[in-house]
């Protein structure tokens, strides 16, 4: 019975001191709301936010400053605005934001950026009347300060700048625009060094726009004193799958199905209608593109020099098929065939069609020199005096050369495109 009662006793015992530790012990090391307001009181008493928290003035500020961006927002290249979510992330001492976390035990407590002295930053190329990154009514703003007086601010937003826009090699173009940051205090007072802060935010892709790289400068800007000046460039390009399969491909499908108004029956008399219609659409697109590029001069985009070369091309094919028609009409007129034309066509004839065997075989051997005179191979005129040509045949021949001459023509113009194009994504 004596055994079993110190057992009891030494429960009892250590059922005391595990409630005293998981119940009183913390509260000797806890802190309360009191204390936290006690020392934010304590260490605002006389600091002013207007003064440079350095106890030496005539010293510099060290500010250590990082930019890092979250994503393209968007760009419009018609008015230059370009507008981008970033951050900017400064950590410097503040020597007037001390305590002992010895004898209170707070490692660190956050305040509000208007109740400390913080560098001031300028965007200075600025699209909007706030000129810095907008960050909307800035209730979500805090300052990190720690007991030995470091101060880590770092605060996000929407940035709106001004970049002029290069479509040159639209829908494949390239971009390069600039943040400008400046310190509006002369480096004498307050210094800025650009490092990379150990912190990362999450990044975000833009469905219309490729972020490339961004780079980060430092340099001192001049103007009574030196001030210190953050360049953030920003590269990013185009995402083309979209316009490529809506705009880029058509226009060359437009100018060779145009090619196919010579293979229509003139007697159907839907040629110039077939022209005109090719000819709608590429104006059409036209003022699509003209609609989404910015009216500027320099520079001037590919595409859209090639999509006015397509339209005149069009005109052009439009002028062809017209002047073919009247050649066939002339047949009804029961007009003859003049003799140049008429031995021209022969000779185009064999070049193009190689209708009759023996008089080909014959036509091609003798055709050596040309006729001073009516300057037609001789060889024509000697062995082709007897065939008959009509109107139609002229008008037959002649749809033949504008179908070679016009597929010529378009295959050069886009490789040409495509070559300027590749050498410029190749820069």
């Amino acid at each position: 019975m004596e055994y079993l009662g110190r057992v009891n006793s030494y429960d009892r015992l250590i059922t005391v001191w595990i409630y005293f530790l998981f119940v009183y012990a913390p509260c000797i090391f806890c802190l309360e709301y009191n204390d936290i307001h006690n020392l934010k009181r304590e260490i605002l008493t006389n600091y002013s936010p207007d003064i440079r928290p350095i106890l030496n003035q005539s010293k510099a500020m060290i500010v250590i400053t990082d930019f890092e961006l979250t994503s393209i927002l968007s760009f419009d290249e018609k008015s230059g605005i370009f507008k981008t979510i970033c951050y900017l992330g400064f950590v410097w001492t503040d020597e007037k934001l001390r305590w002992n976390s010895s004898i209170i035990n707070v490692e660190s407590i956050n305040l509000h950026p208007s109740l400390i002295w913080k560098p001031q930053i300028i965007l200075q190329n600025s699209a909007v009347e706030l000129w810095n990154i907008d960050t909307g009514d800035g209730k979500n703003e805090n300052v990190q300060i720690f007991s030995n007086g470091t101060v880590v601010y770092a605060y996000g937003g929407i940035s709106t700048t001004r970049c002029d826009a290069n479509l040159y090699y639209f829908p494949f173009d390239k971009h390069t625009c600039e943040l400008i940051i400046i310190n509006f205090e002369s480096v004498d007072h307050v210094e800025l060094i650009l490092q990379d802060l150990p912190y990362r935010v999450f990044e975000f892709s833009n469905k219309e726009w490729k972020l490339l790289e961004v780079k980060k400068t430092q340099s001192l800007l001049h103007i009574f004193d030196p001030f210190n000046l953050l360049n953030i460039t920003i590269h990013f390009q185009r995402k083309p799958a979209f316009y490529v399969l809506n705009i880029l491909l058509p226009i060359p499908c437009l100018g060779f199905i145009n090619i196919f108004v010579f293979g229509l029956p003139i007697s159907s008399g839907e040629r110039v209608s077939f022209a005109i219609t090719i000819l709608l659409t590429c104006v059409f697109f036209l003022n699509t593109i003209a609609d989404r590029l910015p009216p500027v001069s320099e520079p001037l985009s590919l595409f859209n020099i090639m999509v006015m070369i397509v339209l005149l091309n069009s005109m052009l094919l439009g002028i062809c098929s017209i002047f073919s028609y009247m050649l066939y009409e002339k047949q009804n007129q029961n007009r003859l065939v003049p003799e140049k034309v008429r031995k021209w066509t022969l000779y185009f004839t064999q070049k193009t069609n190689k209708i009759s065997n023996n008089k080909t075989n014959t036509l091609v051997e003798n055709i050596v020199k040309s006729d001073t005179e009516n300057n037609v191979p001789a060889s024509v005129e000697e062995s082709t005096t007897k065939e008959t040509v009509t109107w139609q045949t002229v008008s037959e021949i002649s749809d033949k050369l504008f179908v070679r001459f016009f597929s010529i023509l378009y295959a050069v113009e886009w490789v040409v495109y495509l070559i300027l194009v590749i050498n410029g994504l190749l820069l």
